[in-house]
């Protein structure tokens, strides 16, 4: 029982980092319970009132709020939990901190699907977030003859630019009966990699279809054809408002003749 205790306490990390104002510091815990990862900030004092708390992950805002407390916490799977998290106090000169929070690589694909027509580049990007960061990403093909690996010059024609948080695969010159299929993008870690679950993600190149581009190019071409025949047949078909002879001496002779007549 003791050890498992002390499993569990050897999960909890405990850090200090200077805070904004004089004499604050924000503490930072990081607790995994198993399912869920627990994020905590504490700010020992602020001279300055606090309005509310911001969480943010990669430039996206996971929580906000406007609660005055010196303490917030965010909760996030534990699946899901690498990367480098950074929580604010508010107004943001109150204070903030970055939590970097260690797991196995998470990739995602910025389109599970991509589209060519023949002769263009496609561009396959693929994107991770996680902490530690990738330091090697490998791009493969899946065939029924088995996997095939990419790199840079493969069959004279991939090339791979990459990044710790992204990386592409560009197929120029994209050849409908060879090219299409599933390609699959796989990251490492300091933490490992796996060939399967979130250390990769697949996507799909698929042909353009070509067809539905030149039907809803013909029918805008038709439609902007027609539309100066509808307007003059609107003209023509609507009421139009009752001239007047052009001469006044027969219109006045006219009203005349229609007040003796009645």
């Amino acid at each position: 029982m003791a050890a498992g205790q002390i499993a569990v306490l050897g999960l909890v990390l405990l850090s200090a980092q200077g805070g904004f104002g004089a004499g604050s510091r924000i503490w930072t815990t990081i607790n995994d319970d198993g399912s869920q990862t627990r994020l905590t900030c504490a700010l020992n004092h602020s001279a300055t009132e606090i309005v509310g708390h911001r969480w943010v992950k990669g430039g996206k805002v996971l929580k906000e709020d406007t609660l005055p407390d010196l303490k917030t916490e965010y909760e996030v799977d534990s699946e899901d939990r690498s990367g480098q998290y950074s929580c604010i106090f508010l107004p943001e000169h109150a204070g903030r901190t970055n939590l970097e929070v260690k797991g196995p690589p998470r990739v995602m694909a910025v389109k599970k699907s991509e589209h060519a027509t023949e002769g263009e580049t496609a561009v396959l990007v693929c994107k991770s977030d996680s902490f530690p960061p990738i330091i090697y990403w490998l791009w493969y093909k899946k065939s029924e003859s088995g996997d095939q690996v990419i790199t840079n010059g493969t069959q004279s024609k991939f090339f791979v630019v990459s990044s710790e948080s992204r990386t592409e695969l560009h197929i120029p010159g994209v050849d409908l009966k060879e090219d299409p299929g599933t390609y699959v993008c796989n990251g490492t870690s300091l933490e490992g990699t796996s060939l399967e679950g979130t250390s990769q993600a697949a996507i799909t190149l698929r042909a353009r279809n070509c067809f539905v581009l030149v039907l809803v190019t013909i029918i805008f071409i038709y439609e902007k054809r027609r539309k100066p025949d509808e307007v003059l047949d609107d003209e023509d078909t609507g009421s139009a408002p009752l001239k007047s002879s052009g001469n006044p001496l027969n219109d006045k002779d006219k009203n005349v003749r229609q007040r003796n007549s009645s």
